[in-house]
C-alpha cells in the first residue's frame, strides 16, 4: 500500500510538471534570442516536422501490429491516430504550412480542440478496456456527448476570442471523469503502461491549457504546442522500449524454459529405461519360455510395447489418461513377471477425459512396487484414482504399504523428481506427496480443467507465445 501511495505521489508531481512544460520550454528557448527571430522560428519548424515523423511512425507501428502481428487493439490504433491528427492541427505546424493566414489558423484552432477531445476520450477508452474499470458503454456515450457539446460551444466562442470558456468547461468535465475513474481504478494493477499513458494524458491537457492561457494574455503561443508534444513522444518511445526489453526478456525465459524442459525430459527417459530392469525382465522372459511358449511371447510383446512407449515419449508431451493407464498396466505386468508375490493394482477411476504428461504416473507406481511391500500383505494394493472437482480432476496414486517419514526420508529419487518437474513445467501444478510409517504413501495432483485445443488452435497458440504479446 505504501509503495502504491509513493508511486501516486511521484506521478502527481510529474503530471503537474507536464501541464506547463511546453510553456516553460518555449519561454526558455525564446528568451535565448529574439522573440520571433529566424533561428527560433526555424527551430520550431524543424521540431514540428520531426514530431510529425514520430507520430506517423507510431500510427504505422500500431496498424501493422494490429493487422499483422495481432499485437495491438483498436484502442491503441485509435490513440495513435488521434495524436497524429492532433499534431497535424497544431498551430505551429499550420503556421509552417500556411504562414499567418487568419482563416487557416482559425480552422486549425477549431480542429485542434476537436482532436484534443478525441485524444482524451481515446486515453479514457484505453484505460477502461485495459484495466477493466467497469465504466459502462452508457458512461462512454455520455462523455462523447459532453465532448460534442463543448466543441459546439467552442466554435462560436472562437469568433469572440472567448474560446477559453469552452476549454474550461471541458476541463471541468475531465476533472469529474478523473475523479470517477480514480475511485474505480484497481490500483493494484497499475503498471508502467498506466503511468506512461497518464503522463501522456496530462501532456495533452497541458498543451491546450498553456495555449489557452497564452491566448487569454494576448501572448502569441508560437512554439508552446510543439514543445508540449515532446513529452508525448518521449512517453511513446519509453513504452516501446519497455516492450522491446520485456519481449527480449520473455524470449530469453522461454529459451531457458525450453532448455530446462529438454534436460528434464532427457533425464526422465533415461530413468524410465533402466538397464537392470531390462536385464531382469529378459531373465524372466527366458524362464517363461521354458514353461510356456505363449507366456514367453506375451512377455516379449509387453516388453516391446513398454520400450516403444518410452521411445515415443521423446516426441510427445501429452497423452490421454486412458493411454497412460495402459502404459502403467504394462509396467505392472512386467514387474509381476519377476515377482514371486504379485502386486495388486486397483483402478478407482471416475473420469478419464483429460490428458497427462506421457509416462508421468509410472515413476510413482514403480516406486510403490519397489518400496511399499504391498505384495507382502494379504490386503496390499496400489490404487490409482481420479475424482472430478470444481477446479478440475484430482488424480492420486496411493498404497497401503510400509510408508516412510517425510521429514526423515526425502522422496527425491530421480524418477519421482523428474515426474514432478514435468507436471510443474507442462501443467503448472505440483504433485503433493503424503506419507507416514505404516500408513502408506499418497501422491496427489490437481489437474485443472483446460480446453483440448484442435491442431489449428495449438499452432495459433504457439505463434502467440512466440510473438510474446503485450
Amino acid at each position: 500500500m505504501k509503495a502504491v501511495k509513493g508511486k501516486r505521489i511521484a506521478a502527481a508531481v510529474v503530471d503537474s510538471a507536464l501541464l506547463f512544460v511546453g510553456l516553460v520550454a518555449a519561454l526558455a528557448v525564446r528568451g535565448a534570442g529574439k522573440e520571433f527571430g529566424d533561428y527560433y522560428r526555424w527551430s520550431v519548424e524543424v521540431l514540428t516536422i520531426v514530431e510529425l515523423c514520430f507520430f506517423g511512425l507510431f500510427l504505422l507501428i500500431e496498424v501493422i501490429s494490429a493487422f499483422k502481428i495481432s499485437d495491438s487493439t483498436y484502442h491503441t490504433v485509435l490513440l495513435s491516430f488521434s495524436l497524429l491528427v492532433f499534431h497535424l492541427t497544431n498551430p505551429d505546424f499550420v503556421r509552417f504550412l500556411f504562414g499567418e493566414q487568419s482563416a487557416a489558423l482559425l480552422a486549425a484552432d477549431i480542429l485542434h480542440f476537436l482532436f484534443f477531445e478525441l485524444s482524451v476520450l481515446a486515453v479514457f477508452h484505453f484505460w477502461n478496456y485495459t484495466y477493466k474499470i467497469d465504466c459502462s458503454a452508457r458512461l462512454m456515450w455520455i462523455a462523447g456527448g459532453f465532448a460534442l457539446l463543448c466543441f459546439a460551444a467552442y466554435i462560436p466562442l472562437c469568433f469572440f476570442d472567448a474560446e477559453i470558456a469552452a476549454v474550461i468547461l471541458f476541463l471541468l468535465g475531465i476533472a469529474a471523469a478523473l475523479v470517477l475513474l480514480y475511485r474505480r481504478f484497481p490500483w493494484g494493477q497499475a503498471n508502467a503502461n498506466f503511468y506512461a499513458t497518464e503522463a501522456l494524458f496530462y501532456s495533452l491537457v497541458g498543451c491546450v491549457v498553456t495555449c489557452g492561457i497564452c491566448d487569454a494574455l494576448d501572448f502569441v503561443p508560437y512554439g508552446v504546442a510543439s514543445f508540449q508534444e515532446l513529452p508525448v513522444i518521449v512517453v511513446f518511445l519509453a513504452i516501446y522500449s519497455a516492450f522491446a526489453m520485456r519481449t527480449d526478456r520473455a524470449a530469453l525465459q522461454a529459451s531457458e524454459y525450453k532448455l530446462r524442459y529438454e534436460q528434464v525430459k532427457t533425464r526422465a527417459l533415461k530413468e524410465q529405461i533402466k538397464p537392470h530392469f531390462i536385464f531382469n525382465v529378459l531373465a524372466a522372459i527366458q524362464s517363461l519360455y521354458r514353461v510356456s511358449l505363449d507366456g514367453g511371447d506375451r512377455a516379449v510383446a509387453l516388453l516391446s510395447k513398454h520400450l516403444r512407449t518410452n521411445i515415443e515419449a521423446a516426441d510427445t508431451d501429452f497423452i490421454p489418461f486412458e493411454k497412460e493407464l495402459d502404459n502403467v498396466q504394462v509396467l505392472v505386468d512386467l514387474e509381476n513377471m519377476r515377482l514371486e508375490k504379485k502386486v495388486n493394482v486397483v483402478y478407482d477411476v471416475d473420469c478419464t477425459d483429460f490428458e497427462v504428461p506421457i509416462l508421468s504416473l509410472q515413476p510413482y507406481v514403480e516406486n510403490a512396487v519397489k518400496y511399499s511391500r504391498v505384495n507382502e500383505k494379504e490386503d496390499g494394493y496400489i490404487r490409482i484414482s481420479t475424482r472430478r472437482t470444481e477446479e478440475g480432476v484430482l488424480l492420486s496414486v496411493s498404497d497401503n504399504g510400509v510408508g516412510f517419514d517425510p521429514n526423515a526420508v526425502s522422496p527425491s529419487s530421480c524418477g519421482i523428481r523428474n515426474a514432478s518437474e514435468r507436471f510443474s513445467m507442462l501443467m503448472g501444478v505440483a504433485p503433493a506427496i503424503e506419507s507416514a510409517p505404516g500408513k502408506g504413501v499418497t501422491v496427489s495432483v490437481l489437474i485443472k480443467d483446460r480446453p483440448s485445443p484442435s491442431g489449428e488452435e495449438k499452432q495459433k497458440g504457439r505463434k502467440k507465445h512466440e510473438n510474446h504479446h503485450r
